[in-house]
């Protein structure tokens, strides 16, 4: 008899299929819902059977939303090849003696323990609770836990742990305590615990720590006492761990740095005292520290760096960021290793020859947000491996002829929100490997023929917001390889076509927020890679034939925000990979199919806030695959009812904010695959049969802010399919099942803010899918919202599509 045959006849056989226990990836089997030990196992066998599960597949065991009253010592017996335990969300009376014989981990999370008897667990090694209330670790919490190798606690709201509380385990090597309400550590408390890595006693609120609490944790690698309250450290609280190589002090109250503190921890690679009140550093309190290799000192008070990192000769990263440095001395970063470099959030002015001497090893550098004026030309001449620089958010108004000449490896450079109005000539020249540059939020007027000859590698470039008033024949000449360019708000009233020449690799393309009133017929053409464009508010008037032609691969084109009252027919000729064409807010009166040839890609068609009052039908024939049709905010009141069909594949439409009072009857009928209408914003008052024409395979329907009063019996019939209707903010009084009769598959009715006064809540009864109503602002009595609330608790829609 095998020995999966044998546990299976230590569970009792069962007679009605269960499904409260599934296998799942990982080993484990999961059970749900479980309340007693007969159900458990007769769900567990099913789930063998039914999954065919082998034993040796079989080493987890897991309870969600379950009451568990039913452990006894025995419970467990044949179980014995299960290894872990998880309680999820449950509720565990009692965990008796005896109960997990060779239990290797043990889980409890978001969970309710009554009491664990000792001796509960023999070999543990991992206990993990989280999100269950621990307020007390007595001395004899983990007796005869002597294996145990990993403790977990974290949002436990733990108060207390008792002096000795960890002596039975002297082969913990991990010790979380996290996220508790901790406020002290009895005197000693690690003493035991000789061969412990890991400790984190982080999130608690310490407020003082005495010097021989971690005495003799000589294995100890990683320490993390961060988010408590120490404002001060005694200067032997480290001594003797001299295995420490990860050390985090941040956000806690620390105003001063104890000397000698760290002069012990010879082994520290990674120190983090971030979000802290240090003012000052003094004696250079890393130089006992060989192996230090990053500090975090980000979010300090530090007004001055005095020999702070003498002696940090493998230091490599530094973070100083959102200090009060209004300086940086020449040398302060001698032999270091320095490769990354934050200083942004100071309020640094200058940068000196000297302040980077030595430093051939810096990659990255962020300046953002001081209040630099001044860049000495030789100040980077020493970072011949740097690959990023920000300078965003500072003063400049210009930058010196040969500052980046010995920057030859630089990648990245912002310069976006400075004050800079010209760039000299040459000020790029020796950038051969620049793949981005960013000057947005600038002075800069123009750009000098050639100033970007040499950045034949440069993928992306942002020159928004700045006052170009032009763009010349030469203005990109040299960056041939450029994939991405906005130049967006900015005064530019004249552009020379032949400009985009030198673009042939370019995919992405804003002229967002310019002055220019039209484009001349192939001015694009030469953009043949562009995908999008986007030309938004603006003063176009109208469109020509031949505006994008030679763009074959645009698919999404904006035209939002712009003063187009006329289309001219072939205006969009040639593009017959567009996929998204949004003529959103602009001056158009009409809709005809001569604006719209060679668009049979075309997906998206948005055209709101606009004053259309007509659309000619056979436009739609032009696109075949079209899914999503907004026409909100214009003046179709008047439609004829043959205006959609042509259209079998469109499963969105909006026709909301049209002054619409009625609509054609069958005007819907022809769209088979539409699945969202909105006409909210709309003025329908009466509802009643044939108001609101069917659609077959409608599923969201938004009628909110539409005036209605008044939904006579049987209007929503026909709507077979409909999962979700909106009438909220309208002005309805009284609800009755009549008015819903139909609606057999109705998930969500939104009725907020209307003036409904009274209710049945039986009148919802007929409607077996019906999970959530919403009656929020609403002059109901409190108790029959308690009912509707209790009966429809469900959140969310089903679906909804919302165009951007």
């Amino acid at each position: 008899m095998t020995t999966l045959t044998k546990l299976l006849l230590l569970i009792v056989l069962a007679t009605v299929q269960s499904k409260d226990c599934n296998y799942q990836f990982g080993n484990a089997i999961s059970c749900e819902n479980i309340y007693s030990l007969e159900q458990l196992k007769q769900a567990i066998q099913e789930c063998i059977e039914r999954e065919k599960v082998q034993i040796e597949d079989f080493v987890g065991l897991e309870f969600q939303k379950s009451d568990i009253n039913f452990l006894q010592p025995q419970t467990f017996e044949g179980f014995e090849h299960v290894k872990v335990i998880k309680f999820l969300f449950s509720n565990i009376t009692n965990i008796p003696k005896g109960s997990f014989k060779n239990l290797e981990e043990f889980e409890i999370g978001s969970s309710k323990v009554d009491n664990i008897e000792d001796k509960a667990f023999i070999n543990l090694k991992k206990i993990l609770f989280y999100e269950t209330v621990v307020k007390q670790f007595p001395k004899g919490a983990f007796a005869d836990m002597d294996g145990l190798t990993e403790v977990n606690f974290h949002k436990n709201d733990l108060e207390t742990i008792e002096e000795g509380a960890f002596d039975n385990s002297p082969n913990l090597v991990k010790l979380f305590i996290y996220e508790n309400k901790l406020k002290s550590l009895p005197k000693d408390i690690f003493r035991k615990l000789t061969l412990v890595e890991t400790i984190h006693i982080g999130q608690n609120s310490i407020e003082h720590l005495d010097e021989g609490t971690f005495k003799g944790l000589t294995k100890l690698k990683t320490l993390h006492l961060g988010n408590n309250l120490l404002t001060t450290l005694s200067p032997q609280l480290f001594n003797g761990l001299n295995a420490l190589s990860d050390l985090n002090l941040q956000r806690n109250g620390i105003k001063d740095l104890t000397d000698g503190v760290f002069a012990h921890l010879n082994s520290l690679k990674t120190i983090d005292i971030s979000k802290n009140q240090i003012e000052t550093l003094r004696n250079a309190p890393f130089k006992n520290s060989p192996e230090i290799e990053s500090i975090d000192l980000s979010e300090n008070q530090l007004t001055e760096l005095d020999n702070i990192f003498k002696g940090s000769t493998k230091l490599n990263r530094i973070n100083l960021s959102g200090n009060r440095l209004s300086s940086i001395p020449d040398g302060v970063f001698a032999g270091t290793s320095l490769s990354h470099l934050d200083l942004s959030s100071n309020q640094i002015e200058k940068i000196s020859p000297g302040a980077f001497k030595g430093l051939h090893q810096l990659k990255e550098i962020t300046f953002e947000s001081n209040k630099l004026s001044e860049i000495a030309a030789t100040s980077f001449d020493d970072l011949k491996q740097l690959i990023y620089l920000n300078l965003d958010k500072n003063k400049l108004k210009t930058l010196p002829v040969g500052i980046f000449s010995e920057s030859t490896a630089l990648k990245y450079l912002y310069l976006s929100d400075n004050e800079i109005s010209k760039l000299k000539n040459g000020i790029f020249d020796k950038l051969v490997n620049l793949i981005r540059l960013d000057l947005d939020n600038n002075r800069i007027t123009d750009l000098e023929s050639g100033i970007f000859k040499n950045l034949k590698q440069m993928e992306s470039f942002n020159i928004d917001s700045n006052e170009l008033n032009g763009i010349s024949a030469q203005a990109f000449d040299g960056i041939s390889s450029i994939t991405y360019l906005t130049i967006s708000k900015n005064p530019i009233w004249n552009i020379d076509c032949d400009a985009f020449k030198a673009l042939s690799s370019l995919k992405y393309f804003s002229l967002q927020d310019i002055h220019l009133e039209e484009y001349p017929p192939s001015c694009f053409s030469s953009l043949k890679n562009v995908h999008t464009l986007r030309i938004n508010n603006t003063i176009l008037k109208q469109l020509k034939k031949g505006n994008f032609a030679g763009m074959e691969k645009l698919s999404n084109l904006y035209l939002t925000d712009n003063h187009i009252s006329f289309i001219e027919p072939g205006s969009f000729e040639g593009l017959a990979n567009l996929f998204f064409l949004s003529l959103d807010r602009n001056n158009l009166t009409k809709i005809v199919r001569e604006m719209f040839t060679d668009s049979e890609k075309l997906e998206w068609l948005t055209l709101s806030e606009n004053t259309i009052s007509s659309l000619d039908p056979t436009t739609f024939e032009l696109f075949p695959n079209l899914l999503y049709l907004n026409l909100g905010s214009n003046k179709l009141n008047n439609l004829k009812g043959n205006e959609f069909t042509k259209l079998p594949n469109v499963i969105y439409i909006d026709l909301s904010n049209n002054g619409i009072t009625s609509l054609p009857s069958d005007i819907f009928k022809p769209l088979t695959s539409l699945t969202s209408l909105k006409l909210n914003l709309n003025r329908f008052k009466t509802l009643e049969k044939g108001s609101i024409p069917a659609s077959p395979k409608l599923e969201n329907l938004d009628l909110q802010k539409s005036n209605i009063n008044e939904i006579k019996p049987d209007t929503f019939e026909d709507f077979k399919f409909l999962l979700d209707l909106d009438l909220s903010n309208n002005t309805l009084k009284h609800i009755s099942a009549e008015m819903f009769r139909g609606l057999t598959e109705i998930y969500r009715i939104g009725l907020e803010h209307n003036e409904i006064s009274d209710l049945n809540p039986d009148v919802f009864d007929n409607f077996p899918n019906l999970k959530r109503v919403d009656l929020k602002g609403n002059r109901l009595d409190s108790r029959i919202m308690t009912v509707i609330k209790g009966e429809y608790p469900k959140p969310g829609l089903v679906t909804r599509i919302d165009i951007c």
